[in-house]
């Protein structure tokens, strides 16, 4: 049976006192964890698990329907945009279990009903506010897929919201024009101590990093994100370097 979870969470006190001037701002989570077997009475299956947070309160309604519609989007594809989270979700869940059994029953069948590694998927989403500076909202999602192979992949977006209107940040709008001239030599410069060895820089493809628009903010300052394979191998998994607020003096808008 799916297990359906539906919680009202309000955010962090922490989370709050940044977010600027935003009274009642509350989030809520919702999720779905189950293993949808490939035919019945099989040991193959596809495990899905899903949990995701959005904002319910402390937004105008204009900026909260779009924030949702972009999150709605990003989470689970353009095709679900105009559903209600909770119906994307059921929908989305249900799509990825009809490609899996397509593109497995087959394969199934022909090696005769034994299991096999590559028969067994996995698909998990999870998705949340990850901090706020001034009037922006930070909100990361983290993706991993599995179908077959030596293993799966995953990967992490942060997506940056104005929350006077909901409207995207990309890094254009937030920082000032020659940010990528000045960037790099900041990033690159806080990538060994961004490791939890700082000697693992023997393992990066490169010790010259530079903005990927994959970023978010914190109250400790500008987050980017590099994923696997990106300047690092796939061991070393997502690397996130962070370059404190007194150091970007001057190449944030206003």
């Amino acid at each position: 049976m799916n297990r359906f979870i539906l919680a009202a969470a309000s955010a962090a006190c922490a989370l709050c006192a940044t977010v600027s001037c935003t009274e009642g701002f509350s989030t809520k989570t919702i999720g779905s964890s189950d293993k949808y077997a490939l035919a019945e009475g099989g040991t193959d299956s596809l495990e899905i698990d899903i949990q995701v947070e959005y904002p319910v309160s402390g937004l105008t309604q204009p900026a909260m329907d779009n924030v949702t519609k972009t999150l709605t989007t990003s989470l689970f594809g353009d095709q679900y945009a105009a559903m209600p989270v909770e119906k994307a979700m059921e929908a989305y869940i249900k799509e990825n279990v009809d490609e899996y059994r397509k593109a497995n029953l087959p394969l199934l069948e022909a090696s005769e009903g034994m299991p096999h590694a590559s028969l067994s998927w996995s698909d998990y989403i999870t998705g949340a506010v990850a901090g706020s500076h001034r009037d922006i909202l930070s909100y990361t999602m983290t993706k991993y897929t599995y179908t077959g192979g030596a293993h799966g992949m995953t990967s992490e977006t942060a997506l940056n919201f104005d929350m006077k209107t909901g409207s995207l940040l990309t890094e254009g709008d937030f920082f000032k024009e020659g940010y990528k001239e000045k960037l790099p030599a900041l990033l690159s410069g806080h990538l060994a101590s961004s490791l939890e060895n700082p000697a693992d820089t023997s393992m990066l493809f490169t010790r010259e990093i530079g903005p990927n628009g994959n970023f978010m903010v914190s109250p400790e300052g500008v987050t980017y994100i590099y994923n696997q394979y990106e300047i690092g191998p796939y061991v070393m998994g997502a690397i996130r370097v962070t370059v404190p607020w007194d150091e970007l003096e001057g190449l944030i808008e206003e």
